[in-house]
Order: C-alpha cells, then structure tokens, then sequence
C-alpha cells in the first residue's frame, strides 16, 4: 500500500464523491487536509471481515468487492466503484466490519481517520443523516443477499424490502420479543450484533432453555409467519443489535407469489422447530415437546 501525491486532495469534494456534499466549506476542507491518499494493487485485502476499521474510505479509481460469510459461506455481495466510500457503518456503529473489502484491480483511496469523522458526523446533522442512510441500506442489503430465504427473492423485490422497510436498534439486554407475544406483525433480519432465542424452563421458571444465537444475516420472527401462533420463543439483545423489519402481510404475499421463497421459508421454520424440539428432549415428555414445536408447524401450503 502507497501513498500518492498527485494534486489528490482537489479530489475530495461532493461532486467526486456525493455523500461530502452535504459538508460546510470548512469541514470539506478540513477533510481534505487530513486525508491520507493511498495506491493498492489488485487482490489485496482493504478492509476484512471483523476488523475493526480505523479510516472512511473514499474511492479516487479502481473497483473493490465486496463478500460477506455467513455461516460456512462466502458469499459475493457487490462491487464498490469510484465515486463511493466504504467502512462508514464502523464507524457510525462503533462495530468490526461487516464484510470483506478487496480490491479488483489496482485502486486509489483516501483515508479519513475515524476520530475526525466522528466529529464532523455529530457537528453536521444533514452528513449524519446520510450517512446513516448509507450504512442502513448497505447493511440491510447485504444481510438480505447471504440470508437463505429472502436471497431467493428477485433482486427488485429486495429493492422494495430495502425502500419500506424499517429500522430497529436494541441496546444489550433489550428484549425484541417475549415468549408468548400476539404481536406478530413483524419478522426481522439481524444486521448487526448478536441476539439470543430462548424459553423459559418447564421444569425451573428461573431456569431458561436456549436454543439459539443470532448475527448478521439471520432471521427471525419467521415461526410465527408460517404457525400463525403467538412467538414460541425471547428473543434478547445480547450485544448492540440492529434489525430490519419485515411487514408479515408482505411475506406472506411473497410467500403465496415466489414458490423458491416459500419453500425456504417453510424449510427454515421446520428446521428450527425440530431443533427445538430435540433440546426440550429429556427436559419435558415427547408429547408436550411436539405440542409446542413441530405439532405446531402446518402443512406446506403448495
């Protein structure tokens, strides 16, 4: 990785690069003042999943790409081109990278040391609107592509999940649904930090049984979706986490539209109740465990 020096900071404006549009003239120049302007050769890593991120990059020229892992899988999110920036969600987030940046071909960046963007981000609201815009879309886009169910949407469908769907922030601790909510309005998608699927013990009420932990890409409220029953299972903030939701009328109007999503959808749900299922053996008897976990699952509707 080096630096080069040719006139780069004439670069740095909001034409070049539309989200510093919104800058005041001092702030744009102070940005241009501190910007490290930086050559990478192709296939090199930028930045890489779970890295905690320590510039905003701006691309001068040059195309990045963009994968993400979910579970045992790579999998190829989209491509990053000149004009754009990437590791803003880091940095408005607090949080480790979300996905693997690496370069396509030889590329030219600006780095922009997280510190003073911060601190133009909680001077300049309309930079923090944007941003946070960017970071949501690109989070909730990426989180929609590895997730084995709404990946099998056509990519437009996601573009409308993306344009109607809303936001969700969870502090540690923080309850997203109890065992038992009638609330079933909504399923969601984690983007970021971790959650917990538990229920409360049969045996010990002070007790729980867990059966699951959620991260980035997965879903969940989706039982209730095919069971049409109160959420079986809490499930509970165990770091910052931040969801999108998902209308469950527009699911089920997918689910009836997309045979490949319904399918998923189904199989998620039958995996997830079965894997219930076998952690409440030998805590309760066989009946009472399939009473509340597979007994509740109905046909498949074709």
């Amino acid at each position: 990785m080096d630096t080069f020096t040719e006139e780069p900071l004439q670069d740095i404006d909001g034409k070049t690069f539309p989200i510093l549009a919104v800058l005041f003239p001092d702030e744009l120049h102070f940005f241009r003042s501190i910007a490290i302007p930086v050559e990478i050769a192709a296939n090199v890593a930028v930045v890489t999943e779970g890295q905690h991120v320590q510039y905003l990059y701006l691309i001068k020229s040059g195309v990045l790409r963009v994968n993400k892992r979910h579970d045992d899988t790579i999998f190829e999110i989209g491509s990053i081109t000149p004009g754009e920036v990437f590791g803003e969600a880091s940095i408005l987030y607090d949080a480790p990278a979300g996905a693997d940046v690496r370069t396509i071909e030889p590329c030219e960046l600006y780095q922009i040391p997280i510190e003073q963007v911060t601190s133009v981000l909680n001077s300049n609201e309309r930079f923090m609107r944007s941003f946070t815009q960017l970071a949501e879309r690109r989070s909730a886009a990426s989180a929609l592509a590895v997730n084995p169910i709404f990946s099998t949407l056509p990519q437009a469908v996601r573009e409308v999940i993306l344009y109607n769907g809303q936001f969700l922030s969870l502090e540690p601790g923080k309850t997203l649904f109890y065992e038992g909510d009638t609330d079933t309005r909504f399923m969601f998608i984690v983007l970021g930090g971790d959650a917990e699927v538990s229920m409360q013990h049969p045996q010990d009420t002070k007790k729980k049984v867990v059966f699951a932990r959620l991260s980035s890409g997965d879903e969940v409220g989706e039982i209730s979706v095919i069971t049409e029953k109160a959420h079986a299972a809490t499930v509970s903030a165990i770091t910052p986490l931040r969801l999108l939701m998902i209308s469950n009328d527009s699911v089920q109007a997918w689910r009836n539209r997309y045979s490949d999503f319904g399918y998923a959808l189904y199989a998620c749900v039958q995996h997830k109740l079965h894997h219930s299922l076998n952690a409440l053996r030998g805590i309760m008897n066989e009946k009472d465990a399939h009473a509340i976990t597979t007994g509740t699952l109905p046909p498949h509707k074709k």
